[in-house]
């Protein structure tokens, strides 16, 4: 009975609050017109903790850890020793986060705010600082990343001018919230390390990525390829003064973003 009351992800316990968030955020993106990032101003110092769950019953804690933890991504990092490895310092758990293809902004939004980008808040401020302002930096790293990687490596694969560029405008694509022909089926496009940087600009906040080094197959579990996603994105697009430095951390494994909070009741174990 009480699964069936309780709310099925976090914001859904207090929707009112959740609406007042929802109306504040996009009100805090600054658009300077000189072609500096957009950024927000304030919203992105914000930090979500987990609950106080220790006081509940064992059979009623199980049944809240059930509908608001990601408990396949939680025991596969934690399996890899990528989480909670550590018994000095504050659990971290994975919360839930939608599988549309948003889940990188799902997963940033949840971290920050406690709800998730369903009004495309974050992604709509990706594409437009994409769009809209000198990304010149920003293609120059992607494209220095771009040459270290295993397909430039391995194969001596060599691209020209309009190759970077065509390769850069589909990167931009991506970022769309207007997505007709997303790839696997999904609402939206999935993203990429370079949005994870330009997004931490855009928050002027390091976003830390804990994941498995390899892509693996689900059934089988052999290696596919090297994967670069996990590691620290600073925004070095800002003086250090300029930005917060607690910063957001995300798990990610089989192509899904999910928020990694600390619990309330989780102190040191030693």
């Amino acid at each position: 009975m009480a699964e069936q009351v309780l709310p099925q992800a976090l914001y859904l316990s207090n929707m009112r609050k959740a609406v007042k968030i929802r109306e504040r955020t996009p009100e805090d993106i600054f658009k300077p017109t000189n072609g500096i990032i957009h950024h927000f101003k304030t919203m992105h110092r914000y930090t979500l903790e987990m609950f106080r769950t220790c006081q509940f019953c064992p059979q009623f804690r199980e049944i809240i850890h059930k509908a608001l933890i990601d408990r396949n991504i939680q025991a596969t990092l934690e399996s890899q020793k990528k989480l909670n490895w550590c018994r000095e310092v504050r659990k971290l758990v994975a919360l839930k986060t939608n599988g549309d293809g948003n889940c990188l902004m799902h997963a940033t939004s949840q971290y920050m705010w406690g709800v998730q980008d369903t009004d495309l808040v974050l992604r709509k401020a990706l594409f437009s600082t994409l769009k809209e302002t000198d990304t010149r930096n920003f293609k120059f790293r992607w494209q220095l990343e771009s040459l270290k990687s295993q397909e430039f490596v391995e194969t001596g694969l060599c691209y020209d001018t309009r190759n970077w560029n065509d390769e850069w405008d589909n990167l931009i694509k991506m970022a769309s919230t207007d997505t007709p022909m997303a790839r696997s089926g999904l609402q939206y496009n999935s993203l990429e390390e370079i949005h994870i940087f330009v997004l931490c600009n855009i928050l002027r906040r390091p976003i830390i990525v804990i994941s498995d080094k390899m892509l693996r197959s689900l059934e089988s579990g052999s290696n596919f390829a090297p994967l670069k996603v996990g590691g620290i994105y600073l925004p070095l697009h800002w003086p250090a003064q300029e930005c917060y430095r607690y910063p957001i951390v995300l798990g990610y494994d089989s192509h899904h973003f999910v928020p990694l909070v600390t619990l309330k009741d989780s102190g040191p174990e030693i």
